[in-house]
């Protein structure tokens, strides 16, 4: 069969027909030897945190050509992209005529490199009814999609909007977060602010203070005690050079100790914790002294921010591409 190599219309698929076959491709890679985990909607899926339609079942491999060959060698196979994204990653795209997409990801999640650590960290689930896959770990399906919401809302609002509840819904899910590797992997990702290849690259620790304000807005049912606890304790331990500078801007311009709090779900220890380094703030009562000068001379004294690896590869992607 000749593999068209056209874009083909995607649809959401209900669980009923997704899961079957990402129970499938997983077993056909796994029989290879290949190094594989499921992300997205596939990986909350497997740890039980919500189980919802899909666009693309989401796979990560360690050995990508062999994972692309065996994919794309595949029955009913109705189309098939397999060119890197405006960034320079490789991905390929698999359509079937079941109308069930796949995606295989090298060494990637959208905007987070993987590495020996986080491939340790992933674990095999069952699928009742199916049997075992593996999957990427709750961390770092929590901060591969931090930053979705900033880059989408403006072309596919509902998109965006989804990705904010699967982010909520994980953090309910995850009992005892590992505080220190999730900003470890929030310094390791990073992604543009829109889907132009040409537009900002950030961090993805800058994202995830700017859309502190869309979790409380989307909280709605969710747990907000727990949601507030994370937020809380990762905004107070990132400390970053651009995350301070967000931080204390937001806090200059809203001159009050408690709305600061309020603004990004601060609770009072991490309050505490985050005042103790700002020892040149005035505080009278909930009032704050703070000018931009003083900010300026605090930043500067900080140790500049080292871009990762994946943050310069990205950068040096995008300016090819504008070129």
């Amino acid at each position: 069969m000749e593999t068209k190599t056209i874009k083909q219309r995607k649809n959401e698929n209900p669980p009923s027909t997704w899961i079957p076959e990402a129970y499938r491709f997983g077993r056909i890679l796994e029989s290879n030897q290949i190094k594989y985990a499921l992300f997205g909607a596939g990986a909350l899926a497997a740890h039980k945190i919500i189980t919802r339609p899909t666009i693309d079942i989401d796979f990560v491999v360690e050995d990508f050509l062999n994972a692309v060959n065996l994919i794309g060698k595949q029955p009913d196979l109705d189309s098939k992209n397999e060119e890197q994204d405006k960034d320079g990653i490789s991905v390929a795209d698999f359509h079937f005529k079941s109308g069930v997409s796949v995606q295989v990801w090298d060494r990637n999640l959208y905007s987070l490199p993987m590495n020996p650590f986080s491939w340790s960290k992933t674990s095999i689930k069952n699928i009742p009814g199916y049997g075992n896959l593996r999957s990427i770990s709750v961390e770092d399906l929590i901060v591969s999609k931090i930053g979705r919401f900033s880059q989408q809302k403006d072309e596919n609002e509902e998109e965006a909007d989804k990705n904010i509840r699967d982010i909520l819904s994980t953090i309910t899910y995850l009992q005892r977060p590992d505080y220190k590797y999730i900003i470890q992997r929030l310094k390791d990702g990073a992604r543009r602010e829109s889907s132009a290849a040409s537009s900002q690259l950030r961090s993805l620790d800058w994202f995830f203070v700017r859309e502190v304000e869309i979790y409380q807005e989307k909280i709605g049912v969710f747990d907000f005690e727990k949601i507030s606890r994370f937020v809380s304790n990762i905004v107070s331990l990132i400390k970053s050079q651009y995350v301070e500078y967000h931080l204390l801007n937001s806090l200059r311009k809203v001159g009050s100790l408690r709305e600061f709090q309020e603004k990004f779900m601060l609770n009072d220890s991490s309050l505490s914790r985050l005042l103790e380094r700002w020892k040149f703030i005035g505080v009278t009562g909930d009032k704050v002294t703070l000018t931009a000068k003083n900010i300026q001379i605090y930043i500067a004294g900080l140790t500049p921010k080292v871009h990762s690896e994946y943050y310069k590869r990205l950068l040096y992607s995008g300016k090819k591409a504008s070129t």
